[in-house]
């Protein structure tokens, strides 16, 4: 205390508050204690007497703040709250409950942007108002950020949150309800047609054919990322998912003649799951293990894709004039445009959504509402069934 350190001290309404110096400042401080906590302030006064009288109104609105529940006393800061959150969220990666590429990726939003705007504010203070202070800050420093990313700082924030919440350190969980200064454009998630995807295949060959001529030691890594756009598209895989796949996690099985594969300890960002794999993954993991000369695949914990091409897949794409589908708006096609493609071949093959869905660990809203109600008409096979013996209203 100042006292103690030979400050000056003055207690005020027979010792409610109290007004003191603090060493390496100019100004008086207020402060008072409230259930075995101490809050303060600086008045931004020199002189006693005007500090005072800021003092006096400063501890009244506080006791007002105290009876309507809106003074913030908790210790807690959301820095604090974050370093347990990816405490924890890192043991579940352990077992094998959340994958360790959605952690890296949490860890680097948080970091990025979120960390020094929330770091030292109590937990318990952030509100849906909060998130707007943000929002504007980060419009204001970046004018041309994304609604994407605005989404993605929104998500991490909600992990420290939803743990804070768990742990019994916040009552309530704020519900952000946002507002944006354009409205959202909805478009399908980008996907190869029949054509462009096989296009995307020649196109890839060609380029392995290429680099044979001038880079031979790219050759492998553009033959790994031909069987990894084979595999993406045949089990409908997240990125994260692919990263993580062994050998071992992999068995070969055949129905009607046909040859399949069933992938088991698929880690994402839902935990983990299983997947049936289309008829056309098979080649792909046996071009794989041959490649890397497994001979015993089922005992391999190799991984079946240890880097990620992506530099080069970006390159094809350009050449191709594939990297942005032909929908308006045009969307940027990447990685992700794999599981996309699965899924929309199986909707056009008219596979049940719910099958879909469970294959592809998500819901059959998000089947839906992102891939479904896109293809339309497509997915109708029987909308112009007819019984009349005219085959259309102009005969």
């Amino acid at each position: 205390m100042s006292d103690a350190a030979g400050l000056p001290k003055v207690d005020l309404l027979k010792g409610r508050f109290h007004i003191f110096r603090r060493l390496n400042s100019a100004y008086w401080w207020v402060g008072f204690h409230h259930k075995g906590k101490y809050i303060r302030q600086s008045t931004k006064e020199k002189e006693q007497q005007p500090a005072e009288t800021i003092a006096e109104r400063w501890y009244f609105e506080k006791q007002f703040q105290l009876q309507n529940g809106k003074l913030i006393t908790s210790t807690k800061t959301f820095g604090s709250a974050t370093k347990r959150a990816l405490e924890r969220y890192a043991d579940a990666v352990k077992r094998g409950e959340r994958s360790e590429r959605t952690l890296e990726s949490i860890i680097g939003v948080l970091n990025s942007r979120v960390l020094p705007f929330f770091e030292r504010k109590p937990i318990e203070s952030i509100t849906n108002q909060t998130w707007f202070e943000f929002k504007e800050e980060m419009y204001t420093t970046y004018p041309d950020i994304r609604r994407g990313t605005l989404h993605q700082y929104k998500n991490a924030l909600r992990v420290v949150l939803n743990d804070a919440y768990q742990a019994g350190i916040i009552q309530n969980l704020p519900v952000f309800k946002d507002t944006y200064k354009s409205s959202r454009i909805e478009s399908p998630r980008p996907w190869f047609t029949f054509k462009e995807y096989n296009k995307l295949l020649v196109n890839i060959r060609s380029h392995i054919t290429h680099l044979k001529k001038t880079k031979p030691r790219w050759v492998e890594g553009a033959e790994e990322l031909y069987d990894y756009v084979i595999f993406g598209t045949n089990t409908g895989m997240r990125v994260s998912e692919m990263s993580n796949v062994r050998f071992c996690d992999i068995e070969i099985k055949s129905e009607q003649r046909k040859r399949y594969l069933i992938i088991r300890n698929i880690k994402g960002k839902r935990g983990t799951g299983t997947c049936k794999s289309y008829y056309g993954a098979v080649s792909a993991f046996e071009r794989l293990a041959k490649r890397r000369n497994i001979k015993n695949s089922n005992s391999s914990e190799e991984l079946l894709f240890p880097t990620h091409h992506r530099d080069m897949f970006n390159e094809v794409l350009k050449k191709a004039d594939l990297k942005h589908s032909k929908t308006q708006p045009p969307a940027k096609r990447d990685f992700v445009s794999l599981r996309a493609t699965y899924i929309c071949f199986r909707l056009l093959n008219n596979a049940d959504i719910f099958d879909i869905a469970t294959n592809c660990r998500t819901s059959p809203e998000i089947i839906k509402e992102s891939y479904a109600k896109y293809l339309g008409g497509e997915m109708m096979k029987n909308i112009n069934k007819t019984n009349e013996k005219v085959d259309g209203w102009d005969a």
